[in-house]
């Protein structure tokens, strides 16, 4: 698979990085905010938070969505996501390589932003890698508020 054998080439590259920055890790991104609404279609979606934040370490990719774990250690993360809801549920989950660590779900009948907030502390191995997903025939709302962020740094290395 494509993905892994870049992931694995990316944690070669985030582990020099990472010497370069000083051992920091600290990220946080936001959905991008030209689409009002991210829809996933019956199989669960990769979230990839496009609009950067802050990077320090360069350990989360923009491209994938994937944070990489550039050491092995404690990392805390974190996510708020939002949706207009109407009659409807909203459901984000939080992988650590292949294992779901959580799932969270929120439902609304009152037609207004209603948000999901997480956050975990991890221990990550050099190359683990933690992202965002949305379970199948889910929705986000996003707009230039930054409504959907993930964000996540290193406490300290193992």
């Amino acid at each position: 698979d494509i993905s892994y054998f870049l992931l694995n080439i990316s944690s070669d590259v985030f582990l020099v990085l990472f010497h370069f920055t000083g051992g920091k890790v600290a990220f946080s991104a936001a959905l991008t905010f030209n689409t009002e609404y991210v829809q996933a279609g019956p199989s669960e979606l990769n979230l990839v938070f496009r609009n950067i934040i802050t990077n320090v370490g360069n350990a989360y990719s923009s491209n994938t969505g994937f944070f990489t774990a550039p050491v092995k250690g404690i990392y805390f993360f974190r996510f708020t996501v939002a949706d207009i809801l109407s009659s409807r549920t909203m459901y984000t989950a939080l992988y650590r390589n292949q294992q779901r660590i959580m799932l969270l779900g929120e439902y609304d009948m009152d037609h207004h932003v209603s948000y999901l907030v997480g956050g975990v502390t991890l221990q990550l191995e050099a190359g683990d890698w933690v992202n965002l997903r949305l379970p199948g025939n889910q929705r986000l709302y996003n707009d230039e508020s930054n409504h959907c962020i993930f964000s996540g740094f290193l406490l300290f290395t193992l």
